[in-house]
């Protein structure tokens, strides 16, 4: 059988911090910096909105918020009426009509002032109306395609 210390501070040492800056554990010491505060850059004013942190429930309430404006309803309207027409109609005539929606919002999204209606807005103006152009135009040519 091995044979053990019996002295209670055998192998036993002080703890240092991984970091110079620590608490001494013993002491209960604030660190000092090493740099005096005259060093740290000045504040430059107001935060940008990039770099602001995130907060979940003004996240919540603007998701809240966006349930209550009008051009997510105006823009689903569209969509459920070109589905509508797709179905009583025919398939021709509801893609004629979703590619009639995506070019009113490609209007609407150039002429009105920014930062425009929440349901069309993506990106930049000239993006977004480049692009529901484009799948407006699409949508209208595949619509020709379609056998009635």
């Amino acid at each position: 059988m091995v044979k053990e210390r019996m002295s209670g501070a055998a192998g036993v040492r002080r703890a240092t911090g991984a970091h110079p800056h620590t608490v001494d554990p013993v002491r209960q010491e604030a660190p000092v910096p090493d740099w005096p505060a005259r060093d740290l850059p000045p504040s430059t004013g107001p935060i940008p909105v990039e770099q602001v942190p995130l907060d979940p429930r003004a996240i919540a309430r603007a998701s809240l918020d966006a349930a209550r404006n009008v051009s997510l309803w105006w823009t689903s309207s569209g969509i459920v009426v070109a589905t509508v027409v797709a179905l009583v109609v025919g398939t021709r005539a509801g893609a004629f009509v979703l590619a009639g929606v995506v070019l009113v919002c490609a209007v609407l999204r150039a002429v009105l002032p920014s930062p425009g209606p929440v349901a069309i807005t993506v990106r930049a103006r000239a993006l977004d109306v480049a692009v529901l152009v484009l799948l407006g135009a699409g949508l209208t040519v595949l619509a020709q395609i379609l056998p009635r």
